[in-house]
C-alpha cells in the first residue's frame, strides 16, 4: 500500500509542477520519502545500480558513465539535474517509476552527496560505488575530510563492487577495508607531478591506518600522488585503471597503455574523471569500441573549462568550487604549467548559496604561492571578496604593484591594459559567465565571423 499511495502522490505532484513549469524540484521526492516512509525500498529496481560519490567530480563522471551505458545498448535512469540528496534521489525515482513500483530502465546511475550516501543505500541497493575522492570540501557543513570518508565507509554495502582512488590514501584506505570486490584507477607520474609541492598545503600527511607520518615519491595535488608509509606496509599500488601517459604539448593520454585519448585540457580532475569512467566501463561489460569512442568524444563543459581567442591574446576560463581547496589547486596548477607570460583574474560573487555562512578559512588552503612568479604581470580579484583574495595574494609574496582590486567584471578591460599574456579566469562558477562576456567583447567583428 505504501508503495501504490506514495507513487500516486509523487506522480500528482509532479504533474503539479509540471503544468507550472515548476521541472527539477525536489518536492515530489520529499513529500513522499516524508509522508510514506520507507518508499523507496517498497520499488523495484534494476541489476545495475552504480553511484558515485565523493567531494567533487561526480557529476561530470555520472554523465559519462551514463552514456556509456546508452552506448552500449541500455536505457538508463539518471539524476541529471545533480539533485544529489535523498529528497533528490527520491524525486528522480518518481519521475521513472512506473505504477507497479518498478523503475523500468536497464540501469540506474545516480550522482550522490557523500554525506548522503548511507541515507541512499539504506533504501537502494548499489551493485557498483564509485568513489572520486575525499578533501577538504565546504568546511562548517563537512568539518574534517575524515568524518565524511567515514561517513561515506557507513554508506557502501558490503557486497557491492567499490572503485576508488588508488593515488588518494583516504580512499585507498576505505578500499583496504572493503570485503567486496576492489578496483582502483589512478595516474602515473608525469611531467607536470610534483616531486615536492612548493608549499605546505596537503590535505593530510598521516598514514590513514597506523597514524604515522607518510613519504611520496610524487604529488598530483594535495595528499594525492605516490604515498607509502614507512612504519606499516600501506602504499599507493599500481591501479587496475591507470592514465600511463600523459602528453600535455599534443593534449593526449594513454589508460592502461591502450586506449590513447584527447583531451581538452591537462586539468587533473578531468583526467581522474575519465580514468574512473574507464574503469566503471570495464566493471559493467561494456565493449572495449564503445568505451573508446564515448571516451574520445568527451568534452569539458564551457562552464567547467573554456577558451576564447582574441586577435591578441588568450581567455582561458577554469570554473573552480568555492570552500574547496582542491579544485582551486589544480586551477592553480595547471595555470603554473602553462607556458608564457599570464594575468590571472580570481573572484567569487557567493560563497554559498544553500548555507547562511561566509567562511572564507579556505582561501589559506590555497597555494597561492605557485603563483607567484616573473611571468605573471597582474592579478585582478573580483566581486564583493576582492579584498580577502588579495590579502591572499600578498601573504603569497605577491608585489602589491601587481594585485589589483574591482567590484565587476566590467573594469576587466581597463585593468588589462598594459599587459599582454593569456588571461586566465579561476573563478568560482557564477563568475565564470561575466568573464567569457568580457572575453568575447575584445574580438574583432570579423574573428567572430570567421568562428
Amino acid at each position: 500500500m505504501v508503495r501504490q499511495l506514495g507513487t500516486l502522490a509523487g506522480k500528482t505532484i509532479l504533474k503539479m509542477e509540471n503544468a507550472l513549469h515548476k521541472d527539477g524540484s525536489t518536492f515530489p521526492g520529499k513529500f513522499v520519502i516524508k509522508e510514506f516512509p520507507g518508499w523507496l525500498s517498497k520499488l523495484s529496481y534494476p541489476d545495475e545500480v552504480i553511484m558515485v560519490t565523493g567531494s567533487s567530480g561526480k557529476g561530470s563522471t555520472t554523465a559519462i558513465i551514463a552514456e556509456l551505458l546508452r552506448r552500449s545498448g541500455r536505457t538508463v535512469c539518471h539524476n541529471l539535474e545533480g539533485s544529489n540528496m535523498i529528497r533528490g534521489i527520491a524525486s528522480t525515482m518518481v519521475k521513472h517509476v512506473t505504477w507497479d513500483g518498478r523503475i523500468p530502465e536497464d540501469a540506474i546511475v545516480l550522482e550522490v552527496d557523500e554525506r548522503y550516501l548511507k541515507e541512499v543505500t539504506k533504501y537502494i541497493h548499489p551493485s557498483l560505488v564509485i568513489v572520486n575522492n575525499v578533501t577538504r570540501d565546504q568546511p562548517p557543513r563537512q568539518g574534517h575530510f575524515d568524518l565524511v570518508a567515514a561517513e561515506i565507509w557507513k554508506g557502501i554495502p558490503e557486497d557491492t563492487v567499490l572503485l576508488v582512488s588508488g593515488d588518494d590514501p583516504v580512499t585507498a584506505r576505505l578500499a583496504e577495508r572493503h570485503r567486496g570486490t576492489v578496483r582502483t584507477f589512478g595516474i602515473e607520474q608525469f611531467d607536470e607531478s610534483y616531486v615536492t609541492l612548493p608549499t605546505a598545503v596537503k590535505d593530510s600527511v598521516y598514514c590513514p591506518r597506523c597514524g604515522k607520518h607518510m613519504n611520496y615519491r610524487y604529488f598530483q595535488y594535495g595528499s594525492v600522488g605516490g604515498f607509502s608509509c614507512p612504519s606499516c606496509d600501506f602504499e599507493r599500488e599500481t591501479p587496475d585503471y591507470t592514465i600511463t601517459e600523459v602528453d600535455p604539448e599534443e593534449k593526449k593520454i594513454t589508460i592502461n597503455g591502450m586506449l590513447t585519448l584527447p583531451v581538452d585540457a591537462m586539468l587533473l580532475f578531468h583526467l581522474y574523471n575519465l580514468a574512473a569512467a574507464y574503469g566503471a566501463a570495464d566493471i559493467l561489460g561494456i565493449p572495449k569500441d564503445v568505451t573508446a569512442d564515448v571516451l574520445r568524444e568527451q568534452k569539458l563543459s564551457d562552464k567547467i573549462y573554456s577558451e576564447v581567442e582574441t586577435p591578441d591574446r588568450k581567455f582561458v576560463s577554469i570554473s573552480c568550487k568555492a570552500e574547496n581547496n582542491a579544485t582551486y589547486n589544480l586551477a592553480h596548477y595547471y595555470t603554473h604549467h602553462r607556458p608564457g607570460k599570464k594575468v590571472l583574474v580570481m573572484g567569487v560573487r557567493e560563497i554559498s548559496r544553500r548555507y547562511s555562512h561566509f567562511d572564507l578559512s579556505w582561501l589559506y588552503d590555497l597555494d597561492m604561492e605557485i603563483l607567484n612568479r616573473p611571468e605573471v604581470e597582474r592579478v585582478l580579484c573580483i566581486g564583493p571578496y576582492a579584498p580577502h583574495f588579495a590579502l591572499r595574494l600578498s601573504l603569497a609574496g605577491f608585489p602589491e604593484e601587481k594585485i589589483l582590486q574591482a567590484d565587476t567584471m566590467d573594469s576587466l578591460p581597463e585593468m588589462l591594459k598594459g599587459t599582454e599574456g593569456d588571461v586566465y579566469g579561476i573563478l568560482n562558477f557564477d563568475m565564470v559567465e561575466p568573464f567569457l562576456a568580457q572575453a568575447r567583447s575584445f574580438c574583432t567583428e570579423e574573428r567572430e565571423v570567421n568562428a
